[in-house]
């Protein structure tokens, strides 16, 4: 999985425009990094600023079970950045932060220890429609006690001003540490803006989930979880006793990249059940229906990736008498001289087969199509010059940072 994580150098002062708020309480399935809207993505920022990160080798995303109770759904999302300095984790961007009164996430420090950072952007009215956002940091831990909620709404930040276009400050920072709903009383009021909340910045793993934004009442929850997949296989006809031939594949809907390690079963419909056919575990397997059959795959899922099944398929096996009609007449058991037509007996060309004794094409095999795969494409505006770091695909292991295999 290739995608562009989303930095708060990469996002634009138009994202800050007012977005509309929610009015109850949801939740949104994340399948892997397939983030899909501004208020709930990835980013990716320095530790004590923004905009200034460290150089890092790789972010590799992992996946799994747990650690222990996840606290949405059944999986996590983990990060070992291995170099102390930046930050991994949500970018929320809300129609207004006064009202914004949650801003959290769930953190379990699977490397025993976990520092980390959040940011408040806003935007106060004297500089709409200008690049001038003010950031206020404030700085996070965790400790190895396990799963762990971290709310930073009515957290106490440090604010600066600074261009979004360039990445740098405008004018002194502010002497002395603010909450948001203080701040705002002090700059002209409610406005448009993000919180974004991260860990990593000592370089030691962690685990994700249950990422938090809104109000109470209104509150959305990003459950993290695994890959989307989708499996496909075809069917055929075959002629009276001959083998089948079956293959399947599972690949990761979001990038469309087939998911090597895969387990799949083959499974035969028996009226409204679907059973195990034996010996028939892979991707590939090789039947001997003796009438028309219908068959599907499942898969039964990984840590990283979630189970799913193809749609049916049917394997028609064509008796002898269902054959299309051999255009060369058979000859006689025992042909004799007088057999054999003059040319005086020659069939007129209305006698010749008619076009509506041709085989019907329904008897030919068809080809059944897999289900279509399209990658996930969002992405958001820009801010400033995007970052060139690219996330590598999720763990191909089994199992989360630490426990959650």
């Amino acid at each position: 999985m290739r995608r562009a994580f989303v930095t708060i150098a990469a996002a634009t002062v138009a994202a800050l425009a007012p977005i509309a708020p929610a009015f109850a309480d949801s939740t949104v399935t994340v399948h892997g990094t397939a983030f899909t809207d501004l208020a709930g993505q990835m980013s990716f920022v320095g530790c004590a600023d923004p905009f200034k990160r460290a150089p890092v080798d790789s972010l590799q995303p992992y996946i799994g079970y747990g650690p222990g109770q996840a606290p949405a759904g059944e999986r996590s999302l983990g990060y070992d950045l291995v170099q102390s300095g930046n930050a991994i984790g949500s970018l929320h961007y809300v129609a207004s932060m006064a009202q914004t009164t949650v801003a959290g996430m769930s953190v379990y420090a699977t490397g025993g220890s976990a520092s980390g950072v959040a940011y408040a952007g806003y935007q106060e009215p004297a500089d709409a429609g200008t690049d001038r956002v003010w950031i206020g940091r404030t700085a996070l831990s965790a400790s190895a006690e396990g799963w762990q909620a971290i709310d930073t709404a009515g957290s106490s930040y440090t604010w600066r001003k600074y261009d979004m276009d360039s990445g740098g400050t405008v004018g002194a920072p502010v002497a002395k540490a603010a909450t948001v709903r203080t701040f705002l009383k002090g700059h002209g009021g409610d406005g448009p803006g993000f919180f974004t909340i991260g860990f990593g910045c000592d370089g030691h793993a962690f685990n994700m989930d249950a990422w938090r934004i809104g109000s109470p009442g209104a509150v959305t929850t990003y459950d993290l979880e695994g890959l989307e997949t989708s499996v496909s296989g075809g069917g055929m006809t075959v002629a009276a006793g001959d083998p089948a031939r079956l293959h399947g594949a599972v690949v990761d809907s979001e990038s469309g990249e087939e998911i090597a390690d895969a387990k799949l079963v083959l499974e035969v419909q028996k009226g409204a059940d679907w059973l195990p056919v034996q010996d028939c575990a892979g991707a590939s397997c090789t039947v001997h229906p003796k009438t028309t059959t219908t068959y599907r795959w499942r898969f039964d899922g990984l840590p990283r990736a979630e189970a799913n099944a193809s749609e049916p398929f049917t394997v028609t096996v064509q008796k002898a008498d269902e054959q299309p009609p051999s255009s060369d007449p058979s000859p006689s058991a025992k042909p004799t001289s007088s057999a054999q037509p003059s040319p005086s007996k020659a069939p007129s060309p209305s006698k010749a087969p008619s076009p509506s004794r041709t085989p019907s094409p329904s008897i030919k095999p068809t080809a059944k199509s897999s289900p279509s795969v399209k990658a996930s494409s969002s992405s958001s505006p820009s801010l400033a010059a995007p970052s060139a770091t690219q996330p590598a695909s999720p763990d191909s292991s089994s199992s989360t940072t630490s426990s959650a295999g």
